[in-house]
């Protein structure tokens, strides 16, 4: 491959944000650097790989190889072992062979043209005359007009360039394990502060027996305790114990979730996408689908301010309107449910998982339910039970 070292677009993070939105600007553009840290795109792996259809469809991956297993449902267990289940009637989401689906994306890419460097760490970011230097790891000097930051959670473009934090970070630990008995329709997860405080803990079946899962938990990152320590009694405590009786652990894999989506996202020719903008389902901790859907915003944008009198940075200023119009309002609303998420007790998360455990409202949840946009619950759920508008934030009442 030859090296260029000037570039329209650097993007630093070659994961599924930053392999997506090159794939998509290499249609148009020849002098695209697509650049990342680690030696193998997708690995190590750090994610609890569960995505919706949607993703597939709306982004046109093909799901041969990808998906691993069809997600028809979840049973919710409470602290002292109450089960709510939901869904089972259709597929609700899908585990997929994460390294594979960042992957697609890179080789689309490279087969493009897009100029792929692997195993090189960003140093220093320099802005000059209009454009970006970058210096790498193996001294590599990259300069571009404009740069995008898809380097994840810890971002050294957001840090380097002096754009605001997420409002906060969890921490988590996962593992791939084997020997499991899961039903492989169902995802199992687990609440209450002796489990995952501030969050939950989840078993993911990603095979059609059930034999083999990824596992793991997040906690938030003021815990005085480490992920470990809970991962580790997720093997001795009820509830989960029973389910891990026999597993054996193949991989663990640690890392950051950072949730609060940025109030800036760019600045001058420089763009933050997906978890470097903290564009994350608080929910869920999911950033697959919002981080996507973000960075198609991105591309129209780059592709608009190239487009106008060769490169007018001004025109990038619409992708952060434009994420927001669509998928601001969700993540927002996201973080009060988890501010309201991270207050109840476990008495409490006993009470409320008895009381949706009732014919009409996980009839509700089934059909209303949606992975990437929760808060269309809101109002049906409201509806059939009022007495929990009390629970609500204010901003929702």
């Amino acid at each position: 491959m030859t090296i260029k070292e000037h570039y329209d677009v650097g993007i630093v993070g070659a994961g599924p944000i930053g392999g997506y939105i090159a794939s998509e600007l290499s249609k148009d553009f020849d002098s695209i650097a697509l650049i990342e840290q680690h030696k193998i795109i997708g690995k190590p792996m750090n994610c609890a790989g569960l995505i919706t259809p949607r993703v597939f469809e709306k982004f046109a991956i093909p799901k041969e190889k990808i998906i691993q297993n069809e997600i028809k449902g979840a049973h919710i267990h409470s602290p002292t072992g109450n089960t709510l289940m939901i869904g089972g009637d259709r597929v609700h989401a899908v585990s997929i062979n994460r390294t594979l689906f960042d992957q697609y994306f890179s080789d689309k890419a490279e087969k493009q043209n897009t100029s792929l460097f692997l195993n090189e760490k960003i140093l220093s970011i320099q802005t000059e005359k209009n454009m970006v230097e970058l210096t790498t790891s193996k001294d590599n000097k990259i300069s571009c007009k404009c740069l995008i930051g898809a380097d994840g959670p810890y971002s050294k473009v957001r840090d380097v360039c002096g754009f605001p934090q997420p409002k906060e970070f969890l921490r988590g630990i996962g593992a791939i394990v084997d020997n499991m008995s899961l039903d492989p329709n169902f995802v199992e997860i687990f609440v209450g502060e002796r489990v995952a405080p501030g969050f939950f803990a989840w078993m993911i079946p990603i095979n059609n027996e059930g034999t083999k899962a990824r596992i793991g938990l997040c906690i938030q990152k003021n815990n005085n305790k480490s992920p470990n320590y809970f991962f580790q009694r997720m093997f001795k405590e009820f509830p989960t114990a029973a389910y891990l009786k026999k597993a054996v652990i193949e991989q663990k894999n640690g890392g950051i979730i950072p949730l609060g989506s940025l109030s800036q996202t760019v600045k001058d020719n420089i763009v933050l996408v997906g978890d470097a903008a903290a564009q994350v389902k608080p929910t869920s901790g999911g950033g697959i689908y919002p981080g996507l859907l973000c960075a198609s915003h991105c591309v129209q944008s780059v592709k608009k301010a190239f487009n106008t009198d060769g490169f007018c940075p001004e025109i990038l200023h619409e992708y952060h309107q434009g994420w927001k119009n669509d998928i601001g309002r969700e993540l927002s609303m996201g973080i009060q449910f988890r501010k309201l998420y991270t207050k109840l007790s476990d008495k409490e998360f006993d009470k409320y998982i008895k009381k949706f455990n009732q014919p009409s409202i996980t009839k509700i949840i089934s059909e209303k339910g949606d992975i990437d946009y929760p808060s269309a619950l809101l109002r049906p759920i409201l509806k059939k039970t009022p007495s929990l508008i009390r629970l609500l934030p204010r901003f929702i009442r």
